[in-house]
């Protein structure tokens, strides 16, 4: 540790209190203790002493919460709710690893105030990186409460080192816990870093005092482990008091999940390192579920199937006799009175996990299949292949080490959760720099059409503007188009980009510096304002008709229409659809303002809440909030109207699966809806005269129409059993009719017998040879050997195949087909 770092953590406080420092004999660290010892107290230089021991006073989760909470109530603190699991104002990490991760990057960089100064919070924390170390060793977990009270301290001296340890001291004596020792550290996370003390208790360690001031560095003074670091302006205190260890040590059970799950352990009906699995899981997936995680092949919906997967692996293994939900509402019960957030969600997450348990089994009832087909092509079986295998088909080690001889690594499904835990960024394109900036009039001014300004910078592509109204490319919106007029002259703007603060306006002729009047094309932006805006509404209207687990997953929009996706966990129905659709459409009709204005960070998540974080995390510290009161609040750059009133109408017209997980709605809005409907009645039209109906009778008249051609077809089928051309060979009955449907070729070939067919297919012939299975004939060879003397491609089965002819060519190919297959016959004999 640096010496100034390690100076930090000689206090005062510790000789006031009668606290020596000592140095382990065993690890080598150095601590503070009242009591004569010569180790650290910290598993594995000292065993668990309170197993069957308890320390401190008996306590519940609840009770164990609220004595943290209110303690530091008491002295100054502002208690605040808890963030989602779900980090979605981060883009470096998916789920919440830490209180103090509520508040990485944009209030420990300094960029906006923290939402309460000082403050203390329990903040639920999803760690998979030791997932197989869970229900094992007795005291891992994937989810815990991190309690923390964090200080942060700029140009306001909050608090300190010394006040950090004493406030902790304090707490811990107030819940009956005297026996203490200062284990002094170092800690890094997030890009920060810090001197800390290490806080164990009977060989546990109960807390860890951080005091965060350090940032990454690539020249930095500081190396803390293995990376460099500089001081940073703001000094935070980030502590983590870990709620369920606190409980486990003031029960003395013999692991923590005893201490904290046994209602659910009751429930599973037996106690092992599998029960103790399942307990941890459920419960982790029911902040996950409920906080709005839909399971899906990437990103967290990956790591929610993770855990929900093995979670049935471990019960088929005990054959636990209640389903994965029982024990999931178990949880729900007993979390309702702190959490009843969760318990809202109580029907959704059951319909998610049968579904879930549903393609689990599927994926099994396959899997073998499947592995036998990859051992085959792969020979060799090696951890990345078991990573495929998992990633890509959900197919678990255990599956393919039935097949094959495989070594498991014992922290497999550590692995495969470390390489997911952090979001992958997105690789931004090079771009050329510009020492200019464009003020952005379209903010300001977003119902003007026409404006002056000063020609900064102009070549033969690109101009660069003082100011403009033309909006650049962004957010899933479009660019404005429209022109420059210099001098009488019109010059077309067909592309704008921002590069920087400048606004780049792709040009067809050339510009040169001096004043310029812009045109946008209005009808175009106008389009896009209505497009933008309906794009908000129709997400507010999916989170109203299908929950609250509805998250835009992307979007994309321009003059003609508009698509959103979002995240949920099946298809989107057409009643769906139609309920999306009327609930968009009278939001349209409420005429609700739409609020457009800049706020500072903190304030928009104050008031709005995470939920503002629809198309990602922005990284500024102030933010552009669009609000629809009432209906919805995003942080937005784009385009908008100013009153829902002016979309006019919201007509979906289609809805898909983009991917496991995501379901895509399209839509076009205001007149481009109306000349939607309106192509689609004509259509309407044109089938009923086709038919020689009236439009609302179309579904009846095809009915009848499908009727028929069942008939007709069915009577096709038995006149090509009266075949046109049939022989005897050899015992073999050969036929052959062309345009011979399958289900009849099937029929013909039950025994003993030959098919050639061809068919018109576009501008080629297919030209089709089967037997019967008693033959041994192969049909694919034959279909290749014909094929290739005619300057086609062939192949297929044995029992059937075909090839692709010139139709000019077709009847040779027939003879020689015949031909070939009596050769086959007779050589076969």
């Amino acid at each position: 540790m640096h010496p100034e770092l390690q100076k930090m953590l000689q206090l005062n406080f510790f000789k006031e209190e009668g606290f020596v420092r000592k140095k382990c004999k065993k690890c080598g660290a150095y601590f503070w203790t009242k009591e004569e010892r010569d180790t650290c107290n910290e598993y594995p230089c000292n065993d668990y002493s309170f197993i069957g021991n308890p320390v401190g006073k008996k306590m519940e989760l609840h009770d164990m919460r609220e004595a943290f909470l209110s303690f530091f109530e008491r002295h100054g603190h502002t208690r605040l709710k808890r963030y989602p699991v779900v980090a979605r104002w981060r883009d470096d990490i998916y789920l919440t690893i830490a209180s103090i991760a509520d508040f990485q990057p944009h209030v420990t960089s300094g960029e906006v105030p923290p939402p309460a100064n000082p403050l203390v919070i329990s903040q639920p924390s999803i760690r998979l990186n030791d997932l197989d170390e869970v229900g094992k060793s007795g005291r891992h977990l994937t989810i815990f409460e991190m309690m923390g009270h964090h200080a942060f301290n700029n140009h306001e001296q909050v608090y300190w080192a010394e006040e950090t340890i004493r406030y902790c001291h304090r707490f811990l004596e107030s819940i009956g816990i005297n026996d203490v020792v200062y284990k002094e550290a170092e800690w890094a996370g997030g890009g920060n870093a810090g001197a800390c003390f290490e806080v164990i208790v009977n060989g546990l360690e109960v807390a860890t005092l951080v005091f965060m001031n350090l940032k990454e560095a690539e020249n930095g003074k500081y190396v803390v482990k293995g990376s460099k670091y500089d001081e940073m302006p703001m000094k935070i205190v980030d502590t983590g008091y870990g709620l369920e260890r606190l409980v486990w040590l003031a029960n003395g059970s013999k692991n923590v999940y005893e201490a904290i799950f046994p209602q659910v352990i009751e429930k599973i009906g037996v106690a092992n390192t599998y029960s103790y699995a399942i307990a941890d899981h459920t419960k982790c997936l029911v902040f996950m579920l409920g906080d709005g995680v839909v399971p899906s092949n990437t990103g967290v919906g990956y790591l929610a199937r993770l855990l929900i997967r093995r979670t049935l692996r471990f019960m088929d293994k005990i054959n636990v006799a209640v389903d994965i939900f029982s024990i999931v509402e178990e949880h729900l019960k007993y979390l309702k009175k702190d959490f009843p957030e969760l318990a809202r969600e109580k029907s959704r997450i059951r319909e998610i996990l049968e579904i879930e348990k549903e393609k689990y089994y599927a994926t099994l009832e396959r899997g073998k299949s499947l592995v036998k087909r990859y051992v085959e092509k792969k020979k060799k079986i090696g951890i990345e292949d078991l990573i495929q295998l998992y990633d890509s088909h959900g197919i678990h080690p255990e599956v393919v080490k039935e097949i094959v001889d495989v070594d498991i690594p014992e922290n497999f499904e550590s692995m495969v959760a470390e390489r997911h835990a952090k979001a992958s960024k997105k690789k931004k394109k090079e771009e050329k720099e510009y020492p200019y900036e464009t003020k952005q009039l379209y903010y300001e001014h977003d119902y003007e059409k026409e404006f002056d300004a000063e020609v900064l910078y102009s070549d033969d592509a690109i101009v660069i503007l003082n100011q403009t109204l033309f909006y650049p490319e962004g957010g899933g919106e479009k660019y404005d188009t429209g022109y420059l007029i210099q001098n009488g002259k019109k010059v077309r703007v067909k592309k704008v980009e921002k590069a920087g603060n400048a606004i780049l306006h792709y040009v067809d002729g050339r510009i040169e510096k001096g004043k310029v009047h812009g045109i946008i094309d209005w009808n175009r932006r106008y389009a896009m304002m209505r497009h933008h805006t309906a794009t908000h509404i129709i997400n507010a209207a999916a989170r109203m008709t299908l929950g609250s687990h509805i998250w835009q997953a992307g979007s994309e929009l321009d003059e003609n229409e508009a698509r959103l996706d979002v995240t949920h966990y099946k298809r989107i129905s057409e009643e769906d659809a139609r309920k999306i659709e009327m609930v968009a459409n009278k939001i349209v009709q409420s005429f609700k303002p739409v609020i457009k204005q800049f706020m500072r960070r903190d304030l928009a998540e104050k008031k709005y809440g995470i939920r503002l974080y629809q198309g990602g995390a922005p990284k500024s510290s102030m933010l552009r909030i669009v609000e629809i009161p009432g209906i919805d609040s995003e942080a937005c750059g784009g385009m908008h109207v100013n009153n829902t009133g002016e979309i006019g109408i919201i007509k979906i017209i289609g809805t898909e699966r983009i991917q496991d997980g995501v379901e895509r709605l399209r839509f076009c809005a205001g007149e481009k809806a109306i000349e939607y409907i309106q192509k689609q009645e004509s259509l309407l039209k044109e089938a009923a005269s086709i038919l020689k109906t009236e439009p609302s009778r179309i579904s009846v008249a095809i009915e009848k129409l499908l009727k028929e051609n069942k008939k007709l077809r069915k009577k096709l089928e038995e006149a090509q059993k009266s075949v046109v051309m049939q022989e005897e060979y050899n015992g073999v009955k050969i036929i052959m009719q062309d345009e011979m449907a399958t289900k009849t070729i099937k029929e013909l070939t039950q025994q003993k017998s030959v098919v050639i067919t061809s068919s018109i297919k576009d501008d080629n012939a297919i030209l089709t040879i089967a037997c019967s299975p008693d033959l041994a004939i192969d049909c694919s060879k034959i279909a290749k050997d014909v094929a290739s003397k005619f300057g086609g491609k062939g192949g297929g089965r044995r029992t059937i195949g075909m090839a692709g002819i010139s139709q000019e060519k077709i009847e040779e190919a027939k003879r020689k087909a015949m031909e070939m297959v009596k050769g086959a016959i007779k050589h076969n004999l």
